[in-house]
């Protein structure tokens, strides 16, 4: 089995991370707790003993599946292009979670819990983003093709979960308006991923309409969250690293178990 795509499928935010291609301090961030760690078994994916290859890596965006991610401490030439790395093995699965960084996902949630004014308010700021989910749609849409044809083996594409809830009030530097700005541009990029699914036509590339309420009452901002949070203490230690600045707003290690239950239960209801 194969993970691709970009941070949600590396493990962000779970810590135990691992060297990625000898780099032992590697902010590809592989975890060792990421989608699938640990779970896979006879009865929900394939057979025993079977390896997950995590060839996903922070920040990567369409381009990383056929080019090279530069990557500080990788040198000049960066991590592989995930297509090339994914050609060595040859995977019965592939997991994919990508389109997020294409679309600023991790930039626009930073700006709102940067930014003094709210950005869910910026009628700039939203008329922009849904101009580039129209361009998004396309995009994804070949890299399915390309990497429906690359693998040949089914390709699962990931839904991004839903961070955040209604009515839970302020969060750190997160107002309520803005986590609703945030389920927005997750609902539409969602939509926009499974768009681009179904019109990349593929009998081995299938959406995965199963994760995207995985943390329903357990967001960033509630008492007990699957998410690193948004609130003061982290962003400070988030401002003093770059490591740690990239896991906020992603799942804990907790998180990763859950979106991992509710995918083996979709594959046990979709076997085919």
């Amino acid at each position: 089995m194969v993970l691709l795509g970009d941070s949600f499928a590396a493990g962000e935010g779970a810590g135990s991370y691992e060297p990625v291609n000898g780099v032992a301090e590697s902010l590809c961030h592989h975890s060792s707790e990421a989608l699938v760690a640990g779970a896979v078994t006879e009865h929900a994916i394939g057979s025993p003993g079977v390896v997950v290859h995590n060839f996903a890596c922070s920040r990567a965006r369409i381009a990383a599946l056929k080019k090279a991610q530069p990557v500080e401490g990788h040198g000049s030439g960066g991590v592989s292009a995930q297509l090339e790395q994914m050609a060595r093995v040859r995977p019965d699965l592939v997991l994919l979670y990508l389109g997020g960084n294409d679309l600023g996902f991790a930039d626009l949630l930073q700006a709102c819990v940067a930014e003094t004014d709210p950005c869910g308010q910026d009628p700039g700021l939203q008329e922009k983003t849904g101009q580039r989910l129209v361009q998004l749609r396309s995009e994804l849409e070949n890299a399915y093709r390309g990497l429906g044809a690359a693998a040949r083996s089914p390709v699962l594409v990931l839904p991004y979960p839903r961070m955040f809830e209604t009515g839970v009030g302020d969060c750190g530097r997160l107002t309520a308006g803005e986590q609703e700005f945030g389920l927005k541009i997750t609902d539409a990029l969602n939509e926009t991923i499974e768009q681009a699914v179904l019109a990349a036509g593929l009998p081995n590339v299938r959406y995965v309409d199963a994760l995207e309420g995985s943390f329903a009452g357990r967001g960033a901002c509630s008492d007990d969250p699957l998410v690193n949070t948004a609130r003061i203490g982290p962003l400070l230690g988030a401002a003093t690293s770059v490591a740690a600045s990239q896991e906020i707003l992603h799942p804990t290690a907790e998180g990763y178990r859950i979106l991992t239950a509710d995918l083996l239960q979709w594959l046990e209801e979709h076997p085919a």
